[in-house]
């Protein structure tokens, strides 16, 4: 094998394996990014807002029944609608988010529990009111079903307080950048894609200087499909930068009582993340393309020299 011929073989080697190893890269590190964008918007965010709402409809509903019971016109209305509003609130969102909780089992295991003790918080608070007349009883279930949401440890809020922690750890692995990826895109893809890059000028300039040829126009495409790489990159930083303003909106502290103004404000910001998520289907495809152009660059001037003198 002549030493021109050797070379070009090598080259084409060298160049589909760095191509290989930069679109496994790109791909790895673009899904690391844009995989959980659907589920934060499907999954985690009303999960959040389930628990946000029960935590605050059970807090309210406490002194709304108190004052419902204390009124002059208990006899003739009852507890209050509102109170069972909010009553009806917590249950609800107790009820679908069991269905779906993005805590694991341990979650759905507290929120089964506190389901539980809504209801019989409920049937304490009905027991008070039954027995509005006498002071001793009334006070007593009143206090017992103040046990029932408040106790440390083991109330009701407490309990859901742990459940939204735990959601809260799952959404900061969701929308976290984290220094793998950040490796990946700040030092590996850039390192790779240079690489290839100047591999690709390179061998450009020496098969014009061997063969006597402006230009190999596979090559010359090959070179420039790698500028494919910067609308990805701004993808990233964009359903990044999307995720980040995601977390901040369903962790402020009033989002029991916003839910559906937070929930769409969620979907707003995550709506172009959605189809930016589905463009890694498309780096798969381009890989192929890059390496079919290289090899069709490569392999006549290869064959090309195989009839050359060494």
């Amino acid at each position: 094998m002549s030493a021109t011929r050797a070379f070009l073989v090598r080259r084409l080697i060298a160049l589909l394996v760095v191509t290989a190893v930069a679109v496994a890269a790109l791909l790895a590190g673009y899904y690391g990014v844009s995989r959980n964008s659907k589920a934060v918007t499907d999954r985690s965010t009303p999960a959040i807002l389930q628990v946000a709402a029960a935590i605050d409809a059970l807090d309210a509903s406490y002194d709304e029944a108190k004052r419902s019971i204390s009124s002059p016109t208990a006899e003739f209305e009852g507890l209050s609608e509102e109170y069972r509003d909010k009553l009806s609130t917590a249950k609800q969102s107790l009820t679908q988010v069991s269905k779906s909780t993005i805590g694991g089992a341990s979650a759905r295991g507290a929120l089964r529990t506190s389901a539980a003790l809504v209801t019989s918080y409920g049937d304490t608070v009905e027991q008070a009111y039954a027995n509005r007349e006498n002071p001793t009883l009334r006070d007593a279930y009143l206090r017992y079903a103040d046990s029932i949401l408040h106790r440390d440890h083991s109330g009701v809020l407490d309990r859901l307080r742990a459940v939204q922690q735990r959601q809260y750890g799952v959404l900061d692995d969701q929308t976290s950048f984290g220094w793998l990826l950040a490796f990946a895109w700040w030092l590996l893809l850039p390192g790779l894609f240079l690489t290839l890059a100047a591999l690709l000028v390179h061998t450009q300039r020496y098969l014009r200087h061997r063969f006597r040829r402006l230009v190999n126009p596979w090559l010359a495409a090959a070179t420039a499909l790698l500028v494919t790489l910067l609308p990805l990159a701004v993808f990233t930083y964009q359903t990044q930068d999307r995720l980040e303003s995601v977390r901040a909106a369903l962790t402020q502290s009033d989002i029991g009582r916003t839910g559906g103004p937070t929930a769409r404000e969620v979907a707003r910001t995550m709506r172009n993340a959605h189809w930016q998520a589905g463009a890694v289907g498309w780096i798969p495809v381009g890989g192929a393309v890059l390496a079919a152009l290289i090899l069709v660059g490569l392999q006549p001037r290869i064959d090309e020299y195989r009839f050359q003198s060494r």
